[in-house]
C-alpha cells in the first residue's frame, strides 16, 4: 500500500473547511483507492492511500496538488476582495 499525508496550513476553519470540500481527486470511488480530509482552525489534512499501480498514485497526488493550489488561490482573492 502506498500512503502519502499532505498538511496545509491555513488560516481559518473556515478556509480549511473550504479547502477539504472543494479538493478531491477525480479518481474517488476508484477500486483501492481512498482519500480522507480532516479540518482543523489552523490546517487541512488530507490522507491519501492507494493499493496499486505508482503511476496512478503519482497521477493522483498532482491532480490533488494542482486542485489544493486552484482553491487556496481563489479563496485568498475572495478573502481579499471582502476585506475591500
Amino acid at each position: 500500500m502506498i500512503r502519502a499525508r499532505l498538511t496545509l496550513r491555513v488560516s481559518s476553519l473556515a478556509v480549511s473547511r473550504s479547502l477539504a470540500q472543494s479538493v478531491t481527486p477525480d479518481k474517488v470511488g476508484m477500486k483501492g483507492l481512498t482519500v480522507e480530509s480532516k479540518t482543523s482552525p489552523s490546517t487541512v489534512k488530507y490522507i491519501i492511500k492507494h493499493d496499486g499501480r505508482i503511476e496512478t498514485f503519482i497521477s493522483t497526488m498532482e491532480d490533488m496538488l494542482r486542485c489544493i493550489q486552484a482553491a487556496s488561490v481563489t479563496l485568498h482573492k475572495i478573502g481579499k476582495k471582502g476585506k475591500d
